[in-house]
C-alpha cells in the first residue's frame, strides 16, 4: 500500500483526506512544516501532499528541504492559492504537481499514482544494476508486500518452501529471491520443470543414473547432486508421477539419493523449493498426490496473487519491463496506463510482458500510447 504524508495545519482537511483515501493509501498526518520534515525522515512516505501556507516553516521551504534529502519522495503541492505566481514558485522549488483546493478526488488519486510511478521509473533508471533480490519482485500492493515479507522471513530457514500461484504469476522469480537471500546464495540454484520432462526421464533428471542402467545410459549426477550446497527448485511439482513422488519423499527425509541403476546412495545437502499452479490439497483428496509428500514440501507456503487482484501493480511492472527490454528511454502515456489498468490479465505477468514487448515494437517514437497496447 502506497504511503502518503499529508502536511496541512487544517485539522478538518486531514479528516476529509483520510475519509476519502484511507481505503487505498496509508495516510500519514503532519500539522506543521517541522513535524512534516520529521515524519518524512522517520516514515519515508512514498508521496507527500503539502499545503503552501503553514505555521512556522512555510510549504516552499519544507519542499526544498525534502527535495534535498538522499531519497526524496515526490511532493504534490495542494493549496487554496491558485494564482500563477504560487504555482510557478512551487514547481520551480521541486513540486511534481500543484492541485488547487477544493480538489477533485479522482484527479488527486490519479496525480498520486502518477507521481509515485514516475519516481519508481526514475529509481529504475538511476540504479539499473540493483542487486537486491526483493527488488526483482515488482509491486506495491498489499498482496505483493505480504509475499516479500514471507520471502524475507523464509529465506534464512532450511525448511522446504511451497510456492503456489497461477501460471505467469512469478513463481520462479520468488524461488530465485529465496535462494539469493539465503545462506546458500553462493551455492548453485538448480531448476527442474516437472511438467516439461517426460515421465520416463524424471527420475533420471532428479537422481542421476549409472552406466548400464538402461539403453545408452551413462554415469551422471541428477539435479539433487548438482544442487548440493545450494537450492533445488522443482517447478510444477503437481505434474510429478506417483513413482517419482515416493522417491522424492525418501530423498527429502533421508537427505540421500540413489542414482538409477546404482546400489549405493550418496548424501545431498540442498534447500528444497517447489512450485505449483494446481490445488495440491484437492489432488491429495483425489489420490493423485501423496499426502505425506504434500506436508513434507509445504512446510513454508507462499501463495502468489493473480495480477488482476493487484491492479495497482500493473503500471510498476510495465515500467520495469520497458526499462528492461528497451535500449532507449520510453515513457508510458496516460491513455496507455489506463488501458493496462482496465485489462483483466488472465495470463498474469507473463501476458503483461508479451504486451509490453509488442508495444515497444509498435511504438512510433519514445512514447507508448494506447494504440500500441494490443492484447
Amino acid at each position: 500500500m502506497i504511503s502518503v504524508l499529508y502536511i496541512d495545519d487544517d485539522v478538518p482537511a486531514h479528516k476529509t483526506m483520510k475519509m476519502l483515501l484511507a481505503d487505498e493509501y496509508r495516510i500519514l498526518s503532519a500539522y506543521t512544516g517541522e513535524q512534516g520534515l520529521e515524519v518524512t525522515a522517520t516514515e519515508r512516505p512514498d508521496v507527500v501532499l503539502l499545503d503552501l501556507n503553514l505555521p512556522g516553516i512555510n510549504g516552499i521551504e519544507v519542499m526544498k528541504r525534502i527535495a534535498a534529502g538522499p531519497i526524496a519522495p515526490p511532493v504534490i503541492m495542494i493549496s487554496a492559492q491558485g494564482d500563477a505566481a504560487s504555482v510557478v514558485e512551487a514547481m520551480q522549488s521541486g513540486a511534481v504537481d500543484y492541485i488547487v483546493k477544493p480538489y477533485d478526488v479522482r484527479k488527486l488519486t490519479g496525480t498520486i499514482i502518477q507521481a509515485h510511478a514516475n519516481a519508481f521509473q526514475f529509481r529504475l533508471g538511476a540504479s539499473p544494476g540493483s542487486s537486491s533480490a526483493l527488488d526483482a519482485i515488482i509491486g506495491e500492493s498489499a498482496g505483493i508486500r505480504r509475499v516479500k515479507d514471507l520471502v524475507a522471513k523464509c529465506a534464512a530457514s532450511h525448511a522446504p518452501v511451497l510456492i503456489s500461484g497461477k501460471s505467469g504469476t512469478g513463481k520462479e522469480l520468488v524461488a530465485t529471491a529465496l535462494h539469493r537471500l539465503s545462506p546458500r546464495a553462493e551455492g548453485p540454484f538448480v531448476v527442474l520443470n516437472c511438467g516439461a520432462i517426460p515421465l520416463t526421464l524424471i527420475e533420471t533428471e532428479l537422481f542421476g543414473s549409472e552406466r548400464g542402467a538402461f539403453t545408452d545410459a551413462r554415469s551422471r549426477p541428477g539435479n539433487f547432486e548438482r544442487a548440493d550446497g545450494g537450492t533445488l527448485f522443482l517447478d510444477e511439482i503437481g505434474e510429478m508421477p506417483p513413482g517419482a513422488q515416493v522417491k522424492l519423499l525418501r530423498a527429502l527425509e533421508e537427505k540421500r539419493v540413489t542414482r538409477v541403476g546404482a546400489t549405493e546412495s550418496v548424501p545431498v545437502n540442498v534447500r528444497f523449493v517447489a512450485a505449483t499452479n494446481r490445488d495440491l490439497r484437492a489432488m491429495v483428496a483425489e489420490g493423485s498426490f501423496r499426502e505425506d509428500l504434500y506436508y513434507r514440501v509445504g512446510v513454508l507456503p507462499i501463495a502468489l496473487p493473480d495480477l488482476k487482484d493487484r491492479p495497482e501493480d500493473v503500471v510498476y511492472i510495465a515500467l520495469h519491463l520497458i526499462d528492461t527490454h528497451s535500449s532507449k528511454k520510453k515513457r508510458l502515456a496516460d491513455d496507455a496506463r489506463e488501458k493496462l489498468f482496465a485489462h483483466s490479465w488472465p495470463g498474469n505477468v507473463r501476458e503483461l510482458r508479451n504486451v509490453i514487448e509488442r508495444a515497444l515494437i509498435y511504438a512510433e517514437d519514445d512514447t507508448i500510447r494506447a494504440k500500441d497496447i494490443v492484447f
